[in-house]
């Protein structure tokens, strides 16, 4: 802990929340016909998307897994036709993997020019935009013809992709509050990381009947439609909330004006010491609000409320400020290692299912991505709907409390069967097995992708929400340079130890890294407490608030 004079008498520790009112005494907004408190609470305007009809909300939702559709079928589709493309080319298996690790890489650092464009000026502007970009990057492609263009193309590709990264789960925490977001993260996961497998199988087919420029030609008309689809129903989710009132209602306040329990829930501080008693109601709410029209609901601009501060230069630092904290720290190892995983899949499966004796086609190397799309699937259904409800069973065990390390239980599912699934796949190809043997590796390999990313997303959310947005683009540019890393490497590395020796070695890496988790089990809450006066210092200073 950080040894300075601090503000702070009682310490708030970030992340821990009253989630369930078991003793029915806090006066703030609940669940209809539950004990579960709305947080973040709502206001009472209309438009505040906290407050939307769950229509409207599960509009903007699948609008923005719309986005994520988009961006994967115009980035990843390649990945089961990278043989026909060395062989039309000539551009070597190696410098492909090369560039796309470069854009993968970019998925990441392109952020620091988005994420502040985001936070600042709204979402949906910067979405469509990078929609648009995208799309028109993915037309080039086709016509890519060496090394170095190749380069250039997937760099580009990478940058504009970047907002699929870290806004979508921004988005998502706008509309929904903390016992909700759990299940549509594990949607975004489920389309992050299925779309690349599942258009892999059209790819295939595509490729064989049309030639693989044809794939990124299909990629673009489908998109085109989907962005106009978003544009017309993908509405602003970026919503200024009085973040004094938050803190002081939800965490604090009861129905007969006493506070909860001070000492872990109450930074006194001038800028979160809310007495509510002496708010004057009429400075609080408005009187009346103003519904928005249709026509104002597709505007790109006026989406920053005027008391909401500028933190567009603020953001582009702030993601390397936050590697200090050791919950964000742990994410972004966390999901550097999905995404490590992924791309040593994505370059090896079709040097492995071309090979003797599987002899695939690029069309049925294609089908064979159905197995890695099912274990996506499953893995996804059980980092959803069932760690929310673990989530709220173990608050109501903890007198109410929610903490945030008890996401990370489900770590146990990837600590058994990434290694299982490396195994068999690995050993089982250089063996020669029958090709069901490695569509169950895989597909447990695969299973581990969505858990390892929502955990990490939600992890963040849930410990530092002030800083959230921020939190999410360091957890990423973590991610994404040890992606490239894995993505540079790995044809070399397949080459010099052969496929046994190579997924072996990936066995034991995600052994390594998911082992973390279990420490962060048992000293989450100690590292977070540990500085939890720095973190709210940092949040005084910058004037942060939850997004």
């Amino acid at each position: 802990m950080i040894k300075e004079e601090s503000k702070f008498e009682d310490i708030k520790i970030p992340g821990t929340i009253h989630l369930v009112d078991i003793e029915g005494t806090l006066d703030v907004k609940h669940e209809e016909d539950d004990n579960i408190v709305l947080i973040p609470q709502p206001t009472d305007d209309p438009e505040d998307p906290l407050n939307w009809s769950k229509w409207r909300k599960r509009k903007v939702a699948l609008c923005l897994l719309l986005a994520v559709f988009v961006g994967d079928i115009l980035t990843t589709s390649l990945s089961a036709v990278l043989l026909v493309i060395e062989e039309d080319t000539g551009i070597s298996l190696a410098d492909l993997n090369t560039g796309v690790g470069i854009q993968y890489l970019f998925f990441g650092w392109s952020n620091l020019l988005w994420q502040p464009l985001g936070l600042t000026f709204g979402r949906r502007p910067v979405i469509l935009f990078c929609g648009l970009g995208c799309m028109l990057c993915t037309v080039w492609t086709s016509y890519v013809t060496s090394t170095g263009e190749w380069y250039a193309n997937r760099l580009i590709c990478g940058t504009f992709y970047g907002p699929i990264e870290t806004l979508i789960e921004i988005s998502i925490a706008d509309i929904y509050q903390v016992h909700l977001r759990g299940g549509w993260i594990a949607w975004y996961c489920w389309t992050l990381f299925n779309v690349p497998f599942l258009s892999g199988i059209v790819a295939g087919f595509i490729s064989d009947d049309k030639g693989w420029r044809w794939i990124q030609f299909i990629a673009a008309i489908i998109s085109s439609a989907c962005l106009i689809i978003m544009f017309f129903f993908m509405e602003e989710t970026m919503f200024y909330r009085d973040h004094a009132l938050e803190l002081g209602s939800v965490e604090e306040i009861k129905s007969d004006g006493s506070s909860s329990e001070p000492s872990e829930l109450e930074p006194k501080s001038s800028n979160y010491k809310v007495e509510i008693d002496k708010l004057d109601s009429s400075e609080v709410l408005p009187k009346s609000y103003q519904t928005k029209t249709f026509a104002q609901r597709l505007k790109f601009w006026g989406a920053r409320d005027p008391r909401q501060k500028n933190v567009f230069w603020q953001s582009m630092y702030m993601p390397f400020v936050l590697v200090q904290f050791i919950p964000i720290l742990y994410a972004g190892l966390t999901v550097g290692v999905v995404l490590s995983v992924f791309n040593v899949v994505n370059a090896t499966i079709s040097t492995v299912l071309s090979s003797p004796p599987y002899n695939f086609s690029a069309n049925m190397i294609g089908v064979f991505f159905i197995s890695p799309a099912i274990g996506i699937t499953i893995g996804s259904y059980f980092s959803g709907a069932i760690v929310d409800k673990f989530t709220i069973i173990q608050a109501r065990k903890g007198k109410g409390f929610r903490e945030p390390e008890s996401r990370l239980w489900l770590a146990v599912v990837p600590m058994i069967i990434h290694p299982f699934g490396c195994l068999l796949y690995g050993i089982g190809a250089s063996h020669g097995i029958h090709w069901i043997g490695l569509a169950f590796g895989l597909g447990m390999i695969c299973s581990t992708f969505p858990i390892g990313s929502a955990i990490a997303i939600n992890y963040i959310i849930d410990c530092y929400k002030e800083v959230s947005g921020d939190g999410l683009v360091t957890m990423i540019l973590i991610r994404n340079s040890m992606g490239f890393g894995f993505s540079y490497a790995v044809t070399p590395w397949l080459q010099a130890v052969g496929t046994q020796n190579l997924y072996i070695a990936i066995a034991f890496i995600g052994v390594f890294f998911w082992s973390l988790s279990f420490i962060m089990i048992a000293f989450g809450k100690k590292f977070r407490k540990s500085n939890a006066a720095a973190y709210w210092n940092l949040v005084e200073k910058h004037e942060l608030k939850a997004h």
